[in-house]
């Protein structure tokens, strides 16, 4: 890859360097581009290439790609990640071999249910049953499922590295930032469940990927980049927000209008199709019938309605404190322990008493959801303090829960299945979709392998937290360039750490997405410094060179 991404990177910088001496001005480049000094980018000016050029330019970039990705050329050049991907598909094997026909929650059989009938979740959107579509006809479709996972992961570690060493980010450095993505057990667990988290990561990564190019994302990029970010939309409900920092960067990047009008129109048109169909299945534009739901569930970690006073037809959401769901033994206030031993927002909405199992219109439907949305903006105004609070303790778990023990609740290899037995419903749903009622089997001696191996390998959330901050220092630090095309990258992993704290709650497969985000953030961080130190001792050497200036002959001497 070095070679192809220097390749590339020069098409696309062609003609666009500075002269020694001058990087206090952006030099004109062909095509009326010019460079932005110190930042790697090149800005954007009236005049444009013919698209003919540009097609030649995608074609030998990608002709350099492909002969980059040689077995010779990847050993010599890129040999630390080879190396690295290689030791990677180790444990992915074992994982694969270990838990058949796949790790499951109750989740997974909502998703293989609606791929099977194909009609749209009125709980999560339905990008991951499209998905689970695809392999539904093959054989062993949960392992293909899974399998195709597996790789999604290492493709992810490949697009953080690749990045990186086109940014100019040296291979041990670029290696490096790939390395949780690529062993960390957490990773490799969500990858084996039935759930779109993995598939939702590498979206989100290959969209950021086409934007992160030196100079500003032609239309086709923007375009492309959009229809990812609305295909996580339909993965994941909180994928929706992500597109607000998309759109700031593409501002700060100048793309011009035909880039953000091909944006949009990509965003616009598969999410705009979608309410269409959920509307002739339920009568209602919207991705799902939950949101309001989820809302309430997070306000029930704070709600006091004393203080919200609600109006009659609102005072059954009321979380209820002295029900079997709120902890019996006590605590110290804002302790870990106490922290972890909380109600969760989902044991509220999923208990067997929740007041939307048994009102006037029981499920989850348009006339409860908009009870639960009412409830939760009357607590949210009443109580905005208390909602911060319980944000932020949701935020903090993220990086502090990476380490916790490990059990059937966590994202985690376990000798025993997540549902120790599973209902009739479950049963049609699996042996509709994969022909078989098995539930989650621990197969020997693989499994102990698994179990042993995530003992000490995982990413420890002091470590993810450093590098978060660390990414926020480099933003920061290139303000003058509007946050350097780091940017991108960290303001997407933010959100996806803040949103599920803010929406519903902050599970770690919620927020591993921004563990390659971030690293991708501070790797660039790093790259953009280390292509500034180099401009400025080659400004500093080509001064030398020159010598004093002369001084003017006349009067003055």
């Amino acid at each position: 890859m070095g070679r192809a991404l220097t390749d590339v990177r020069a098409t696309q910088d062609e003609g666009g360097r500075s002269a020694p001496g001058e990087g206090a001005q952006a030099a004109p480049a062909e095509g009326g581009q010019a460079r932005l000094p110190g930042s790697g980018y090149v800005a954007t000016g009236q005049r444009r290439r013919p698209a003919a050029d540009q097609l030649a330019q995608v074609s030998a970039a990608a002709a350099s790609l492909r002969a980059e990705l040689a077995p010779k050329a990847l050993w010599h050049r890129h040999r630390l990640f080879t190396i690295a991907t290689i030791l990677s598909f180790i444990p992915r094997i074992l994982a694969t071999l270990a838990f058949r026909p796949a790790l499951l929650t109750a989740d997974s059989f909502l998703y293989m249910r609606e791929a099977v009938t194909g009609s749209l979740g009125l709980i999560r959107p339905s990008g991951y049953p499209f998905f689970l579509s695809l392999f539904s006809w093959l054989p062993h479709p949960l392992l293909l499922v899974t399998t195709a996972q597996h790789l999604m992961g290492i493709a992810i570690a490949a697009i953080v590295y690749g990045l990186l060493r086109y940014w100019g980010l040296p291979g041990w450095g670029a290696c490096l930032a790939a390395l949780p993505t690529l062993f960390d057990s957490h990773e490799l667990a969500l990858e084996s469940f039935v759930l779109p988290d993995t598939l939702f990561c590498l979206v989100i990564m290959a969209g950021t990927a086409l934007l992160l190019t030196r100079r500003a994302p032609r239309p086709w990029q923007c375009a492309a980049a959009a229809l990812l970010f609305a295909y996580a939309c339909l993965l994941r409900g909180n994928g929706l927000p992500l597109i607000v920092v998309v759109a700031v960067f593409l501002l700060v990047r100048r793309v011009g209008w035909k880039a953000l009008t091909a944006a949009a129109l990509a965003f616009a048109v598969p999410l705009a199709a979608y309410l269409l169909d959920f509307h002739a299945q339920y009568g209602r534009y919207n991705l799902t019938e939950s949101d309001g739901m989820f809302l309430w569930s997070r306000t029930t970690s704070f709600a006091n309605c004393a203080v919200i006073k609600p109006p009659a037809d609102l005072r059954a959401l009321c979380p209820d404190r002295d029900t079997s769901v709120f902890p019996a033994r006590p605590a110290a206030p804002w302790s870990l322990t106490a922290l972890l031993a909380e109600p969760t927002p989902s044991d509220y909405l999923w208990a067997g008493n929740a007041w939307w199992r048994h009102d006037a219109h029981p499920g989850i439907n348009a006339y409860n959801n908009s009870l639960a949305m009412q409830f939760a903006v009357r607590a949210i105004e009443a109580q905005p303090f208390a909602y911060a609070r319980v944000v932020g303790e949701n935020v903090a778990l993220t990086f502090l829960t990476t380490d916790r023990p490990l059990g059937v609740s966590d994202m985690t290899f376990t000798r025993y299945p997540r549902i120790a037995r599973l209902p009739a419903a479950y049963q049609d749903d699996i042996r509709a979709y994969a022909g078989t009622t098995s539930n989650t089997t621990a197969v020997f001696p693989y499994a102990y392998f698994m179990l042993l191996y995530q003992q000490p390998v995982y990413f420890p959330g002091v470590i993810f937290l450093l590098i978060v901050l660390a990414g926020l220092y480099f933003v920061v630090r290139d303000w003058r360039q509007l946050g350097g095309p780091q940017l991108l990258p960290w303001g997407l992993a933010a959100a996806s750490i803040l949103l599920p704290a803010m929406l519903t709650q902050s599970l770690y497969r919620y927020t591993i997405v921004a563990i390659p985000l971030s690293c991708l953030a501070l790797g660039l961080g790093f790259a953009t410094r280390r292509g500034q130190a180099r401009q400025g001792l080659a400004a500093s050497s080509a001064r030398s060179e020159a010598g004093p200036t002369a001084s003017p002959a006349g009067g003055g001497q």
